[in-house]
C-alpha cells in the first residue's frame, strides 16, 4: 500500500530488521526483490565461540549476504554484551565479508550488468561494431556446444559422407568458422565452409581470417543471407541469431529466408528448434526506474537485464517454439498463446515478466538460459523482461494468466501482451506503437 500511494517511486527504500531466528528461504527471496537502503542486525543474532571471539550466527551471516548489496547500510541494535562498546559487533561483521572468495571471471564480467536495463540488439537492422562481437566470442560456453553439435552431426548424420559442405550464415567475425574448422579435424572429416555475413564492419575481419588462416578452405560470402544462392548443395546450416527470448533477433524469419540452402540435400540446421518461456516476477527496482521516465513507451518495450535483484512469483512457462528448418506451408512465424501460471507461492506485487530460452543445437546438445537448464558459464545471453504498465498486488494462491502475441508485417515483427488475471490490464505495445524489431 504504501509503495502505491508512492506510486513506486524508485526513491522509495526499506529498512529490513533482522529477527533473532531466519524465516524460512522463500521469505527470503521475496527481500531479494527490494530496495533494501539499510539491515538492522540485533546483537541477538551474535555469538561467542570457545575463545570467546564474537561471531555473527550463520543463518543470520548467509541471510545478510544474500541482501547486502554496496549501497545497503548495516545497522547494529541492540544491547551490547561489552558495556555499550560495539566494535566486537562491527569486527563479527567484518569478519562475515572477509570469508566470501574473490569474484570468479564470469562474476567479474557479469557485476556491472546486474539489473542494468539495456535495449535488445537488432543485428538483422543495424550493423553490430567489432567490440560487441568481442564481447559475445568470449564465451566458452555457447562455442564449445556448437563445435560438439557439429561433430555430432559429421559423426552420426553424415557419418559415411566423405565431404561435407557447411554453411555458416550470419557468420559475424568468425567464431562458428573456427568451431566448424575443429570439429571436421576431430571427425577426420574434408569440410567445404561458406561464410555467409552482410555487415561490412565483420567483413574485414572474415576476410582477413580467410586470406591468413582459412585459405581455400573457406569461402567468404558478403550477402544478406535471405538473398544469398549457394552454388552447391549445402549440408549443415549454422547460425548464431537467437535472442535473449528465442526469437527476438528474428532467427525465424532469417532462418526461413535462408533454409532453401539446405533444401536439395535434405540437410540440417543446428540450431534446429528454440522454445521461449515466461516467468512472473516482482521487481520494484526496474520497474521504478522505468516508471521515472514519464512516459508509456518505457513500459511497452521488452528489455535485456542480468536479473539479479527480484522475486521469481512462479515457475516459467513455455511460450513460443520454432523449428529450423521450418517446413509449414505457408510459413507463418505470427504466434498467440495464453499461458496460465501455477499459483502464486507468496504474497507479492507482479511487475512484468521474465523471459528465456532454451534451444536444441542437434539431437541431446542444447543450450540454455532458462534458471533450471542454465548452461553454467553462459553469458552471451541475458534474460528478457517485459514490464506491465501498472503493477498488479498478487495474492498467495492466487492464479496468473497472461496472453501473449508476436506479430508481423512486411517491415517489423513487435510483441504484445496482456495479463488476463488477477486483474485485467490493456494489450501492451499495440502495434509495436513502442517496441518493434526491423525487418531490413
Amino acid at each position: 500500500s504504501v509503495r502505491t500511494l508512492c506510486e513506486g517511486n524508485r526513491r522509495l527504500g526499506v529498512l529490513l530488521r533482522l529477527p533473532e531466528t531466519v524465516p524460512a528461504k522463500n521469505i527470503v527471496d521475496k527481500w531479494m526483490a527490494e530496495p533494501l537502503r539499510a539491515i538492522v542486525v540485533p546483537t541477538s543474532a551474535f555469538s561467542a565461540d570457545e575463545k570467546g571471539m564474537l561471531n555473527l550466527k550463520k543463518p543470520h551471516a548467509d541471510v545478510l549476504l544474500r541482501l547486502t548489496t554496496q549501497d545497503t547500510r548495516i545497522v547494529i541494535s541492540g544491547n551490547s554484551a561489552y558495556q555499550g562498546y560495539h566494535i566486537p559487533y562491527l569486527e563479527a561483521l567484518r569478519a562475515v565479508w572477509d570469508s566470501l572468495p574473490p569474484y570468479d571471471a564470469k562474476d567479474q564480467l557479469e557485476i556491472p550488468y546486474r539489473d542494468v536495463i539495456q535495449a535488445p540488439l537488432q543485428p538483422l537492422m543495424d550493423n553490430l561494431q567489432s567490440q560487441t562481437y568481442e564481447v559475445f566470442e568470449r564465451d566458452p560456453v555457447k562455442y564449445s556446444s556448437y563445435q560438439n553439435a557439429i561433430y555430432k552431426a559429421l559423426t552420426t548424420k553424415y557419418k559415411v559422407q566423405d565431404e561435407v559442405c557447411i554453411v555458416v550464415v550470419g557468420a559475424g567475425r568468425g567464431p562458428l568458422v573456427r568451431c566448424a574448422l575443429r570439429a571436421g579435424k576431430e571427425a577426420k572429416k574434408q569440410l567445404k565452409i561458406y561464410a555467409v555475413e552482410k555487415n561490412p564492419n565483420a567483413m574485414i575481419t572474415l576476410m582477413n581470417h580467410q586470406q591468413n588462416e582459412w585459405k581455400s578452405q573457406v569461402t567468404v560470402v558478403h550477402k544478406d543471407m535471405r538473398d544469398w544462392k549457394a552454388p552447391e548443395n549445402v549440408d549443415i546450416m549454422v547460425s548464431e541469431l537467437l535472442g535473449s527470448f528465442g526469437d527476438n533477433e528474428l532467427s525465424p524469419e532469417c532462418l526461413d529466408g535462408a533454409q532453401w540452402i539446405i533444401a536439395e540435400s535434405k540437410g540440417i540446421s543446428i540450431p534446429s528448434s528454440s522454445t521461449s518461456y515466461l516467468q512472473p516476477i516482482s521487481t520494484p527496482k526496474l520497474w521504478g526506474e522505468l516508471s521515472a521516465q514519464g512516459i508509456t513507451k518505457a513500459l511497452e518495450t521488452p528489455y535485456v537485464v542480468l536479473l539479479h535483484r527480484y522475486f521469481a512469483i512462479a515457475e516459467p512457462k513455455k511460450c513460443f517454439y520454432f523449428v529450423h528448418p521450418n517446413l509449414e506451408k505457408p510459413i507463418d512465424n505470427t504466434r498467440r498463446i495464453k499461458l496460465c501460471f501455477d499459483v502464486a507461492n507468496e504474497d507479492a506485487m507482479l511487475h512484468g515478466f521474465a523471459g528465456y530460452f532454451e534451444s536444441v543445437l542437434f539431437h541431446d546438445i542444447s543450450i540454455s538460459i532458462l534458471p533450471k537448464t542454465f548452461s553454467e558459464g553462459m553469458f552471451s545471453w541475458f534474460p528478457m523482461f517485459f514490464p506491465l504498465r501498472t503493477p498488479v498486488f498478487v495474492k498467495k494462491g492466487d492464479k496468473i494468466e497472461l496472453e501473449m502475441w508476436r506479430c508481423e508485417d512486411r517491415k517489423k515483427v513487435w510483441y504484445e501482451w496482456a495479463l488476463l488475471s488477477p486483474t485485467m490490464s490493456p494489450i501492451h505495445n499495440v502495434n509495436g506503437r513502442s517496441s518493434n524489431i526491423g525487418l531490413k
